[in-house]
């Protein structure tokens, strides 16, 4: 396994990031390149209504939305789906229990990889879970594999393609643990931070539900679920149903047909829904004005989105904005 460094050096304050990078991910990225962990962010205020989409501060790439690394990535796509929903199962559980004690954690997952996690919270709410590992332990090696030979063998696989991906992962020291969980605290610290100079209102936002959030998560198709992910993750973004056809490489019709099976509507009902749902919550702050909530909202221009936003509401996007301010 290649090794990392036992402790995180300091940032190079002569190096220059990006400007285009938002600010929290500038410093996730540097820290991950110092240390060779990974770090994500798990919102929990809903796909549709994270609270670090409405901080540009706190914008996140894919990448640091979810567990990222190579390891990862192999777990989860295997030929049933059925390591993806593992994993997504495992860190569920993750952040029932971080959320529960309001505290962060830290422990090896299903996979025997180690990870942190520590809690963002902001006014007396938990709003997400950043987690920071995705990394093997020198001295758990014997922890890790047995983790993966008994997943291996509930699931009646064999465990050596695993082993194969595990010499990949990075490893660190365990006397480090204690000066990267200072890095992720300090995270979570600029994150708070950021949602206070932002003026973010914690009460507009509906804490998602710590379940798997669609359906029944057995019966859930791969291609629905990541409909739903990318929906989520890229509202701000102006595509259409065959731009997500596109992205998961299948026919709109059949994409369409799919969704419409198993989650019960139209998909370009449910998109033009969670567009609408999105700009609602930007509109209930008074300082956002409409062309900015069309935009971000992932709306191609302010007519149409007036046009959309009052056939789901009934109420034109001013409307709308006036009445919340008046309550």
């Amino acid at each position: 396994m290649p090794t990392v460094a036992p402790e995180p050096a300091p940032p190079n304050t002569d190096s220059k990031i990006p400007l285009s990078r938002p600010l929290l991910q500038s410093l996730m990225v540097t820290f991950e390149k110092e240390t060779g962990l990974r770090m994500s962010f798990d919102d929990l205020t809903g796909a549709m209504n994270g609270v670090h989409r409405d901080v540009p501060a706190m914008t996140l790439d894919w990448d640091h939305q979810t567990h990222a690394c190579s390891f990862c990535h192999f777990a989860k796509n295997d030929d049933d789906d059925r390591g993806d929903m593992d994993c997504v199962l495992n860190k569920l559980a993750a952040n029932r229990l971080v959320s529960r004690r309001r505290e962060g954690l830290e422990g090896f997952c299903h996979l025997g990889l180690f990870d942190m996690a520590e809690p963002l919270i902001y006014q007396g709410r938990v709003l997400g879970v950043f987690y920071y590992g995705s990394v093997a332990v020198r001295g758990k090696e014997s922890l890790t594999k047995r983790k993966i030979r008994r997943y291996c063998s509930r699931r009646g696989i064999s465990p050596d393609p695993y082993f194969k991906a595990l010499e990949e992962v990075p490893v660190i020291e365990e006397e480090a643990i204690s000066r990267y969980r200072e890095a992720l605290r300090t995270v979570t610290q600029l994150a708070h931070f950021f949602c206070e100079v932002a003026g973010v209102r914690p009460e507009i936002y509906r804490n998602r539900e710590l379940k798997f959030p669609y359906t029944d998560a057995k019966d859930l198709p791969y291609v629905v679920k990541e409909t739903i992910h990318y929906i989520g993750t890229h509202i701000d973004e102006p595509f259409i149903v065959k731009d997500l056809a596109g992205h998961l490489r299948c026919h709109p019709d059949f994409l369409s047909r799919k969704f419409k099976q198993h989650a019960g509507i139209d998909l370009s009902l449910y998109l033009q829904q969670a567009r609408v749902d999105r700009a609602k919550r930007l509109l209930e702050n008074p300082k956002v004005d409409i062309g900015t909530a069309a935009d971000q909202s992932g709306f191609s221009d302010r007519v149409h989105f007036s046009k959309v936003f009052r056939r789901v509401t009934g109420v034109t996007p001013g409307q709308f904005q006036r009445q919340f301010a008046a309550k």
